[in-house]
């Protein structure tokens, strides 16, 4: 069949029109995708991101802390970073009636990076998979079967139902308090026939957060200390000129010392079961029958060791570039909050008391609150009417100064929270622009005066960089030796303190005598300087056990 050419002619103009429609769709087509639809697909992209992965916002991200943390909270490998625990063991204390509110949250956050450890009670339990063993399991009954003190156990054990049913926490509290202290000994035992042959057991509470990363580099490396010997480290206390470490800050049994006691002294537990109904507390039995049987005392590890918490903490000299290790007297949240600040800091470095204020404390940081008490009590200032006298408390009376070391300042403190504030202002040291701005500097290009200008001139002279160098040391030699940071006032008592510390609310006074309202307040000025005067921790202040 013969085509003609103008039918030719016509197929060849319908292919070309063909490509050229082709070659424009797949040209434009991702343009007017993308201007059409691209407020669709990003949306869609990020719903599907934020369900999929477990990134989220994160909450202790905020306004003063930004360099400390990172924005988002990634929680798809929270044991990433996690130290090597080989060799350590973690043995924690907690009781029937808290065991549901308190460790849970443990569970969730550093628990859950450890390859192993035990939980002991006043009653075995069982949260999900985890065993709780009852350390009074094996008390004799005739130790218990007369004491009052064994009333809780006796009623936990017979609860049918949970024991938040039968129990009430706050009113039980006392009982529970009395019970707890027969535990220690016993869980030493218990411990050693479970999981003998660890290097180091770490002893602590329910309450208490141990800082891992810090734990092991110092045990395993920075302490130098050799677990062949018989140790006990912890935060020291004392009980009628015993020492002994604090249980609720934590504390840390050499393996050689828990095998000493309880395979070669296989009385110490029975004998210390019935010496607990004369004594106050579990951690200074513990302590005594380490002397006793083995001639052990504590050493001290404080403040890495630590009985408070993040709020409670005393910032400042003592408290900054010290590593920490433990805190105690923590609640759930407070525990998860920390869990998430390890989580979320943007080095890895130790972590360091200083640290703690800065990613936790610092935003949180104010002139003054209302109904606060932010634990000021280091030196105090009264009404000294004797009246007044009288009503103050023992602890405000006995830090109360001395009148005749008082200054004008002082000496007014205590007739309101405005007169307080004041005293912390009296250490201000003037920073070198107000020195500036005073004319104190460039005083050299004036016509000579006094002896007295004529020597300011020298020493302060901006030529003389010696000179200069010289009083910004002395400035901050002042700055670092500052004594008062913070204070509170209440019913005429003004006190300050020697560091800084957040603290806690205060219940709002019923009636509106103003004195009887809390007002705490922080010298924010002072704070910054004596923190700008430290400069950087370019090392972490280990402490060494003594």
């Amino acid at each position: 069949m013969i085509v003609s050419p103008s039918s030719r002619r016509l197929k060849i103009i319908v292919g070309i029109a063909a490509v050229g429609l082709i070659a424009t769709y797949v040209h434009v087509r991702p343009r007017w995708n993308q201007a059409t639809f691209d407020y669709a697909r990003d949306y869609y992209q990020s719903v599907s991101s934020y369900f999929g992965s477990p990134v989220y916002n994160n909450t202790l991200y905020t306004e003063g802390n930004e360099g400390m943390v990172s924005r988002y909270y990634n929680s798809s490998s929270p044991c990433a970073s996690f130290p090597n625990t080989d060799g350590v063991l973690l043995v924690m204390k907690t009781g029937a009636t808290e065991a549901f509110d308190r460790v849970p949250t443990h569970l969730l956050t550093t628990l859950s990076c450890l390859p192993d450890f035990l939980i002991f009670s006043d009653m075995e339990q069982q949260i999900g998979p985890y065993h709780i063993y009852d350390a009074l399991a094996e008390f004799e009954e005739s130790a218990k079967a007369h004491n009052a003190d064994f009333d809780l156990y006796r009623d936990q054990k017979e609860c049918p139902v949970s024991q938040k049913s039968c129990v009430d926490a706050k009113r039980d509290g006392q009982k529970a308090w009395n019970l707890d202290k027969y535990k220690f000994l016993p869980m030493m035992e218990q411990t050693w026939r479970l999981r003998p042959g660890r290097d180091w057991y770490i002893f602590a509470e329910a309450d208490t957060y141990v800082f891992w990363a810090n734990v092991i580099q110092w045990l395993k490396k920075e302490s130098r200390l050799n677990p062949r010997e018989k140790l006990y480290l912890g935060s020291r206390s004392f009980i009628g000129g015993t020492p002994f470490a604090h249980g609720g800050s934590g504390y840390i049994i050499s393996g050689t010392l828990l095998k000493h006691l309880i395979e070669y002294h296989p009385g110490v537990v029975s004998q210390y079961n019935v010496k607990g109904a004369n004594e106050c507390c579990g951690d200074l039995m513990l302590a005594q029958a380490l002397e006793e049987y083995e001639n052990v005392k504590i050493r001290q590890t404080w403040p890495m060791i630590n009985g408070e918490k993040p709020s409670t903490l005393p910032y400042g000299p003592g408290h900054w570039c010290e590593p920490i290790l433990t805190m105690h007297h923590m609640n759930a949240e407070e525990i998860s909050t920390v869990w998430q600040f390890e989580q979320t800091r943007k080095t890895d470095r130790t972590l360091m008391i200083k640290d703690l204020y800065e990613g936790l404390i610092k935003p949180k940081m104010q002139v003054s609150r209302q109904n606060w008490d932010n634990l000021s009590d280091d030196v105090c200032y009264l009404n000294p009417d004797p009246q007044a006298q009288q009503r103050a408390d023992g602890h405000s009376k006995e830090r109360q100064k001395k009148e005749d070391e008082m200054n004008d300042v002082e000496k007014e403190a205590w007739k309101s929270w405005e007169n307080c504030a004041r005293v912390c202002e009296t250490e201000d040291v003037p920073d070198e622009g107000e020195w500036e701005r005073e004319g104190i500097f460039g005083r050299e290009n004036e016509s000579p005066g006094t002896a007295i200008d004529t020597e300011i001139a020298e020493d302060t002279s901006p030529s003389d960089a010696a000179a200069r160098k010289a009083w910004k040391n002395s400035m901050n030699e002042k700055k670092r030796n500052r004594t008062c940071f913070q204070y509170r006032w209440h019913e005429e008592v003004c006190c300050t303190a020697k560091s800084f510390k957040l603290g806690a609310p205060k219940t709002e006074p019923d009636n509106s005598d103003l004195k009887a309202k809390w007002v705490s307040g922080w010298h924010l000025k002072g704070i910054n300087d004596w923190i700008d005067a430290m400069g950087e921790c370019t090392k972490p202040t280990w402490k060494t056990p003594d």
